[in-house]
């Protein structure tokens, strides 16, 4: 039996979700899942809406106390969707060696201080998508993270332009990505939020170039806000990646990967 997890979660501990963990956790074990990572939006920017909200002892307290009390049912795992940490590096370098984590996953929602809406809207979708592209490839280079979340999500804000990528336009930044990510021992999320309007974060196109680069390490994660997108097409995308020929999904415990069979 697959070993099912969804490691992209938002709470009430994030600036843009009201689910309290207890949602998340009863409709978690309602999908039959294993293991749940609840990923807070953390961001050192004070412009940034997270900025000063996620609030870690609170945060650890509560895991610790419904762990015990959703003990043999599920495992939850404690970690965080950064963003911007170039810009941040010292900020989050000390906070992770303060604080007991699982799991980083490792985002680019801004550039030059925007939204990347606003860049689309500004800018245009070109322009977007490549300075995106350079700025994932700065991080990978050098950032703190396990997996990179939601790789190419400029798809969500484009796609009502008519924005969606072709993928040789931008494949030589792809690989260059995907090649220092495999170097560094680090991952790619495959990111379920975008499969309402056929969009998968990363394309597919992506995936089977990891694979091809010898890639291996993926989690799966459905970035749910609202509880019922909890478990969302998780094992449907096990599927995708088991006929990709991948053979695993990764959890993470002290920041050290386990593999579970597709």
């Amino acid at each position: 039996m697959r070993y099912l997890s969804d490691y992209h979660l938002h709470s009430n501990y994030s600036f843009d979700s009201k689910q309290t963990f207890e949602d998340i956790i009863t409709k978690a074990i309602s999908m039959k899942l294993n293991e749940i990572c609840l990923t807070e939006h953390i961001s050192f920017d004070p412009d940034d809406r997270s900025y000063n909200f996620f609030n870690f002892k609170d945060y650890e307290n509560e895991i610790k106390r419904l762990s015990d009390k959703y003990s043999g049912k599920i495992s939850i795992k404690k970690g965080l969707e950064i963003g911007e940490y170039l810009l941040y590096k010292e900020d989050f370098d000390k906070y992770f060696k303060k604080h007991n984590l699982d799991f980083i996953i490792g985002s680019i929602h801004n550039l030059n201080g925007k939204s990347l809406r606003n860049n689309i809207a500004e800018n245009g979708v070109t322009y977007t998508y490549e300075t995106y592209f350079k700025e994932i490839f700065k991080f990978a280079q050098m950032g703190d993270f396990d997996v990179l979340g939601h790789l190419d999500i400029v798809q969500r804000y484009a796609f009502k332009s008519g924005g969606v990528y072709d993928f040789e336009d931008y494949k030589d930044y792809i690989y260059e990505i995907l090649k220092v990510t495999i170097s560094r021992g680090k991952g790619l999320e495959v990111n379920t939020s975008g499969l309402s309007k056929n969009l998968l974060f990363p394309k597919l196109e992506i995936l089977n170039m990891y694979k091809d680069l010898n890639g291996e390490i993926l989690t799966v994660g459905s970035d749910a806000h609202t509880s019922n997108r909890v478990g969302e097409k998780i094992s449907y995308v096990y599927d995708i990646l088991k006929d990709i020929g991948f053979k695993y999904v990764f959890t993470f415990d002290n920041r050290k990967r386990n593999g579970q069979l597709l």
